[in-house]
């Protein structure tokens, strides 16, 4: 018996096939994003303490924990959060609100932006036995990251009466 002989495809012809792949592998949204962003109050003022969450919705089978954010201010890095991991447990199919840390509102009256970006997180299994609980990491969540924005409008500073 002969060696076994494939026919030749031209390399032409198989580009746009992989070109193809890569963006449908890249279409594939995270099962975890972020939902939404919540700043309170919702219009400060300048120079104000301002409170910070993010929701997370969890779109997949599993639980979910151990968050891993990048939070820009204003266009400004947050460097606190690379060192900072959240564990808080997300239900399959379920929504939480994850607790950020506070920050100042710009001195300036101006709309600004805040962005939250989920870097990582991981599927979990949970065991609950009476009062404990027992949180086991299963592996990475794929398609991260994932970001959302919000423009906060500051209400202006007094105005001078004439």
């Amino acid at each position: 018996m002969g060696p076994i002989t494939f026919p030749r495809i031209s390399g032409m012809l198989c580009l746009p096939l992989l070109l193809a792949g890569g963006f449908i592998t890249q279409a594939y949204a995270a099962d975890v994003s972020v939902d939404a962003i919540l700043v309170g109050p919702a219009s400060p003022s300048p120079s104000t303490l301002c409170t910070l969450k993010a929701r997370l919705k969890n779109g997949g089978a599993r639980t979910v924990s151990y968050f891993g954010f990048r939070v820009e201010i204003d266009g400004q890095d947050t460097p606190l959060y690379k060192m900072q991991t959240y564990v808080m447990d997300i239900d399959a199919g379920k929504t939480g609100e994850v607790e950020l840390y506070n920050f100042y509102s710009p001195p300036a009256p101006k709309p600004f932006t805040v962005r939250v970006t989920l870097v990582e997180a991981q599927w979990v299994q949970v065991k609950r036995d009476g009062t404990s609980t027992v949180t086991t990491p299963l592996g990475p969540v794929a398609g991260l990251p994932t970001s959302y924005s919000l423009t906060v409008r500051m209400s202006g500073s007094a105005h001078p009466t004439s």
